[in-house]
């Protein structure tokens, strides 16, 4: 009767000591800085933010051509032709890949033969577009537009009055207003690139 009384006063003290001490651990942990948290946390692999971009780009393109046409009946001469647009991709439509793009331009065109009015002349452009671009590898690409545009003209030379189209939207023998629905389109590449991938593929 004895060593039951003492065995379970010894599993008494042992609990006892036994609770204790997992109170202690337990309050030094509640003790401990929050260092290895913020560290495990660190660890954790970060969610992607998708930050919306507005504006999304400021595109801009040129082009020219200088000509020298000496045998001809029409627009022969020396010619200077140019082009230069800035322009502002707001947004994406419905979040697809066509972008909604403002643009302001300057075309302009300059020729010996004075009496081709229309390669003696200069002006703004401005308006609106939808374009979408596309990457079909191996350096073929192309690109797409749909749009509307204000144009301007200032004729250096108009040329005799019987060459001159005088619609609607004439101010003076020397401008020209115009408003303008255009589709437009480029597409190329490398023919060599593309045999060789599909070569490749096989």
């Amino acid at each position: 009767m004895m060593k039951r009384i003492g065995l379970c006063f010894v599993l008494v003290i042992l609990l006892a000591f036994s609770i204790a001490f997992a109170q202690e651990d337990h309050e030094m942990d509640m003790l401990k800085p929050k260092q290895e948290y913020n560290e495990m946390e660190m660890l954790k692999p970060k969610k992607e933010e998708v930050k919306t971009e507005f504006p999304l780009g400021y595109p801009f393109t040129s082009w020219g051509e200088i000509t020298q046409t000496p045998i001809g009946h029409d627009e022969t001469g020396f010619k200077i032709d140019g082009y230069i647009e800035q322009g502002v991709d707001w947004f994406k439509v419905f979040n697809t890949d066509w972008k909604f793009n403002t643009f302001v331009a300057l075309r302009g065109t300059a020729a010996t033969h004075q009496i081709d009015y229309f390669n003696n002349k200069i002006g703004p452009w401005a308006g609106f577009k939808f374009k979408k671009t596309f990457d079909f590898g191996n350096d073929n690409s192309g690109s797409l537009y749909l749009g509307v545009r204000w144009e301007y003209y200032h004729y250096l030379d108009s040329g005799p009055p019987e060459k001159i189209d005088h619609h609607l939207f004439f101010t003076s023998i020397r401008d020209d207003n115009r408003l303008t629905f255009f589709l437009q389109w480029s597409f190329g590449g490398d023919w060599k690139k593309k045999s060789n991938q599909d070569n490749k593929e096989k």
